[in-house]
């Protein structure tokens, strides 16, 4: 459209218009400021207001239809619509406008741009603009911080203990009080970073450990689905459980029961099922641990808001006891069995090439519904006739040879503008050389231990929920035997606390030798 301007003296000025958007050019490298811990608050909102979803929403609303109470229903309801809208905008998906001038003798040095004025380079340019996908890398904290801020958690939270450990020895009630209440602010504001850190912890830690360069998106997306996982495990666990139940039990069997039985099965099911949701995406083992590890930290991610919540209306002592047990413990558990099940798809879809196979079969429902629609006489793609899908047609050969190709991107850093590795991988130099058997065997004692888990999906799912009914009936079974033996209530809680230290060191050994496993499988 010819665009015409008459300045003060009357001339006239016809205005070129700004070059038309055309299609981005292939394996386009393009870079992001690297802003670590905007993502970290993106998802703490999100958890957040997930746990008002699934808590005070959606679990009130079927408590209320099975108890057939209107007002809970009504009341689930709106704490369901409340936090959706906002949900939608922290996620909403974005694009990004590129505009590129590449140095070319028949160009110009000057380009209009849209929200007007013009783009002037010092030499001839010809300029292209494009819409693209924000597939923008996942950026999260150095590992020095986030550990260090969790220690800082254990240690504040430490120092808020001894005032109450203090007054519960002096026995004075009026005391105790006081110095509750005085430390209940502080105790509650180091709650938001208690449940929070430790998972981001180790969802920083796996990520530079598996070495596989991240979308963002992507990776929220599988938190997001671990988080979402968390729902169906709760109705499972709080309702039709406890129904299946024979009667009579106490209540503390019916808990021991449903933490032994209920919640290994029922969650690590729920939460391969939403590994299952990125089937299409998997292209191998290491990337189907990797989401699988993603996965089981969200669901731990939206569990720990649950406990520390609960272990902060306690108190600073039970507060660090909490995060440091889950923190070190549940957290990277729950990634470590889910990660398991995730190994075992992964292979899957390696070996079957399933990703190409879905991609086909969405490619031909696609195309077969345009040709649906138009034999209605409803002109789909616009093309001015009813004759269907007029577009490549590819053969299910051609999919499934099909190599995939994405955008680059980089992070660079904000503060010195250099190009940083966002995976912070060491890289060394690649020998040649031979070595005698000798040599080879002391490579591997230098290397530790490998661990990789079965390649049969439904194994590694078995594996996954043995994994967590032992560290759930185990814990809940010391607990027992400590009370069979009469050691008091002091002494259950030590017996307790050692036995989770020994699962806890065990878990970290295994996880390490996984890790070290997975790592050393190829990207492709």
């Amino acid at each position: 459209m010819t665009r015409i301007i008459v300045d003060a003296s009357g001339k006239r000025y016809l205005l070129q218009d700004p070059a038309p958007l055309s299609v981005a050019p292939p394996n386009i490298q393009l870079a992001t400021k690297s802003k670590p811990w905007n993502n970290y608050w993106r998802m703490l909102g999100t958890v957040i207001l997930a746990f008002i979803l699934i808590w005070f929403g959606l679990t009130v609303i079927i408590a209320g239809l099975i108890y057939n109470e209107s007002v809970l229903t009504a009341f689930g309801a709106v704490c369901s619509l409340i936090p959706l809208p906002v949900l939608i905008w922290l996620h909403k998906p974005k694009l990004v406008h590129v505009r590129l001038a590449i140095p070319h003798a028949e160009g110009k040095t000057h380009h209009p741009l849209t929200e007007g004025g013009s783009l002037k380079t010092l030499e001839k340019t010809k300029f292209k603009r494009f819409i693209i996908p924000d597939d923008s890398v996942l950026d999260l904290p150095p590992l020095r911080q986030v550990w260090g801020i969790f220690v800082v958690i254990i240690v504040v939270g430490s120092a808020l203990s001894i005032p109450l450990i203090l007054s519960l020895l002096s026995g004075d009630e009026d005391i105790l009080s006081i110095v509750f209440i005085v430390s209940f602010l502080p105790v509650m504001i180091l709650s938001i970073a208690a449940f929070s850190i430790p998972v981001f912890a180790w969802w920083a830690t796996s990520s530079k450990i598996i070495g596989l360069p991240t979308r963002r998106r992507d990776a929220e997306a599988w938190m997001i689905a671990g988080m979402a996982s968390a729902l169906p495990a709760l109705i499972i666990n709080s309702f039709i459980f406890p129904f299946l139940l024979p009667g009579g039990l106490s209540e503390s069997t019916e808990l021991a029961l449903t933490a032994t039985i209920s919640a290994p099965i029922g969650e690590e099911i729920f939460k391969f099922l939403a590994i299952c949701l990125f089937l299409p995406s998997i292209r191998n083992a290491r990337q189907g641990f990797q989401i699988g590890f993603t996965v089981g930290l969200g669901f731990a991610l939206i569990e720990n808001l649950t406990y520390i919540i609960g272990s902060g209306m306690g108190g600073a002592i039970t507060l660090t006891l909490t995060t440091l047990m889950r923190g070190i413990g549940s957290i990277p558990g729950h990634g470590l069995w889910t990660g398991i099940s995730g190994f075992g798809l992964g292979y899957f879809a390696q070996t079957t090439e399933t990703n190409k196979r879905m991609k086909w079969i969405l490619n031909r429902l696609s195309i077969k519904s345009v040709d649906l629609v138009e034999n209605f006489g409803i002109d789909v793609d616009g093309d001015g006739d009813y004759s269907g899908y007029d577009n490549f047609r590819p053969t299910f050969e051609e999919i499934m040879g099909e190599k995939e190709s994405q955008n680059v991107w980089g992070l660079i850093d904000s503060k010195t503008g250099e190009t940083i590795d966002n995976m912070d991988l060491p890289t060394s130099e690649i020998s040649h050389a031979l070595v005698t058997s000798s040599q080879a065997s002391e490579y591997r004692k230098n290397e530790g231990i490998r661990i990789l888990p079965p390649s049969n999906v439904f194994i590694c799912l078995i594996l996954a929920i043995l994994g967590h009914a032992f560290w759930n009936g185990t814990s809940v079974g010391i607990d027992l035997l400590g009370r069979i033996l009469g050691l008091g209530s002091g002494g259950v809680i030590i017996l307790s606390l050692a036995w989770v230290a020994v699962l806890i060191t065990g878990l970290l050994i295994i996880a390490r030798a996984v890790f070290k496993g997975v790592r050393s499988l190829p990207h492709d």
